[in-house]
C-alpha cells in the first residue's frame, strides 16, 4: 500500500518568471544575489503622478504612494508561440507573460529535449494582479463621472 504523503508529493523541476528588473529567473536571482533593490519612482509612461498621487491616505480614487516595482523592457514573442497578430495585439499583458514564464519554466526544466509526462505536469501561476475589484476601481479612475 503506498504511503498517502507520497501520493501528494511534487517536484518543481522549472521556473520562469516575470518581475520588476528581471526579465527572467536568473535575472532575478542575480538580483537577489546582488541585494538589488527594485523599486522606484512611478514611471512617466505608467500613469501621471499629478493626476493620481495625493499624499492624503483617505482621498477618494487617488494613491499615496509614488513607488512601485515596475517591469519595463518586456517584449512579447508571438511568432515564437505562432499566435496571430491579431490575437496578441488582444491579449493582456498579464497573459502574454503567463505564456512567457510558462515557456520559460518548461525550458528550464529541459523540454521539449527532455521527456514530459503531460498527465502529471502541471504550471501553477502564481500572480499579484488584480481581480473584479481592480476592475471596477480602475474604470472609476478612468471614467470618474460613474
Amino acid at each position: 500500500m503506498p504511503n498517502p504523503s507520497s501520493d501528494r508529493a511534487i517536484a518543481i523541476v522549472g521556473v520562469g518568471a516575470i518581475l520588476p528588473d528581471a526579465l527572467n529567473a536568473p535575472a532575478f536571482w542575480q538580483n537577489i544575489v546582488n541585494k538589488r533593490y527594485c523599486i522606484s519612482e512611478t514611471p512617466a509612461d505608467r500613469w501621471s503622478i499629478a493626476d493620481y498621487y495625493d499624499p492624503d491616505p483617505a482621498a477618494p480614487d487617488k494613491t499615496y504612494s509614488k513607488i512601485g516595482g515596475w517591469v519595463q523592457g518586456f517584449q512579447f514573442d508571438w511568432k515564437k508561440y505562432r499566435i496571430p497578430p491579431r490575437v496578441a495585439a488582444a491579449m493582456d499583458e498579464g497573459q502574454q507573460w503567463a505564456v512567457t514564464i510558462a515557456d520559460e519554466a518548461l525550458a528550464d526544466y529541459g523540454y521539449p529535449n527532455r521527456p514530459l509526462d503531460t498527465e502529471r505536469t502541471g504550471v501553477i501561476l502564481g500572480t499579484a494582479m488584480g481581480g473584479e475589484l481592480h476592475y471596477i476601481t480602475q474604470n472609476r479612475i478612468i471614467f470618474p463621472e460613474f
